[in-house]
């Protein structure tokens, strides 16, 4: 199973995808609780805290997702998670986000976003009109099956590579 024998195609984010995005909530709102919450950073899974879960009309929690930031940072939570503002959120609709096909979507996600810094930030009406390259099924749909496939072959063949590396050190 390689990339290159895979036919790809383009696709608009807001083609495929349900893209939503988080909203500014002042400290004063937030306590410190269980629910993480995402901001633009590069660093702890794009968690800057956790909190508690308050009822108010920019607060928002998603689970299973990938966050896209507005500075290009990209990241897959498989739990519930709050967004700050500026950090994009994407789910595939109709269909269950695991983590192969995510480590997959990441890797993509990344390629598109890492242009984006400070001075020119990913907008939340800009990233569903952005394309991304994708592996595609025989109708011409992403093929998420693929994927998965693609990914669990990778971290078979790593692992196998690590069990070799131990058992060699080891002798």
């Amino acid at each position: 199973m390689e990339l290159k024998n895979k036919d790809w195609k383009a696709f608009k984010i807001g083609d495929i995808f349900s893209v939503s995005t988080g909203m500014l909530l002042t400290k004063e709102f937030l306590k410190k609780g269980k629910t993480p919450r995402i901001t633009a950073t590069d660093n702890n899974n794009g968690i800057f805290d956790f909190y508690e879960n308050v009822e108010h009309k920019n607060y928002r929690v998603l689970s299973n997702f990938i966050s896209i930031s507005f500075l290009g940072s990209v990241f897959y939570h498989p739990y519930s998670a709050s967004l700050d503002m500026k950090i994009h959120a994407v789910q595939i609709p109709n269909i269950e986000l695991n983590r192969y096909i995510a480590e997959f979507l990441v890797f993509c996600f990344k390629r598109m976003a890492s242009i984006y810094s400070y001075g020119d930030q990913l907008s939340s009406t800009d990233l569903p009109k952005k394309k991304i390259l994708l592996p595609i099924d025989s109708k011409g749909n992403p093929d998420y099956t693929f994927m998965a496939n693609y990914m669990k072959q990778k971290e078979r063949y790593l692992l196998e590579k690590y069990k070799n590396h131990i058992l060699l050190k080891n002798q």
